[in-house]
């Protein structure tokens, strides 16, 4: 019987989405496609790094972080105070994708 591993596993666990999160959040700070983007978070994105790491855990299959500490990601919700708009999404989208 073959054991599947979760993409949790597979990106490297903890580390492997801390090193995607911390790239990811770089990016945003650098990229001049990005700029819409990293327009609607705050100066700082330690806070931003933080949550996302702790959403990505639970979400490829690791440790839950982000409900255990924070309740449902509500993402909608959660967004709900920036203007998202095509700009932003595909800044947003091309630091993930590099990253």
């Amino acid at each position: 019987m073959t054991v599947q591993k979760s993409p949790y596993d597979r990106i490297g666990g903890a580390a492997g989405i801390r090193q995607l999160t911390k790239r990811f959040y770089q990016l945003m700070d650098t990229r001049p496609d990005a700029t819409a983007c990293r327009a609607i978070h705050p100066p700082s994105l330690v806070n931003s790094e933080l949550k996302l790491f702790e959403y990505l855990s639970g979400w490829l299959g690791g440790p839950p972080l982000f409900t255990e500490k924070r309740g449902p990601p509500m993402l909608r919700r959660r967004h709900l105070p920036a203007r998202i708009g095509p700009e932003e999404i595909s800044g947003w989208l091309a630091c993930f994708l590099q990253a």
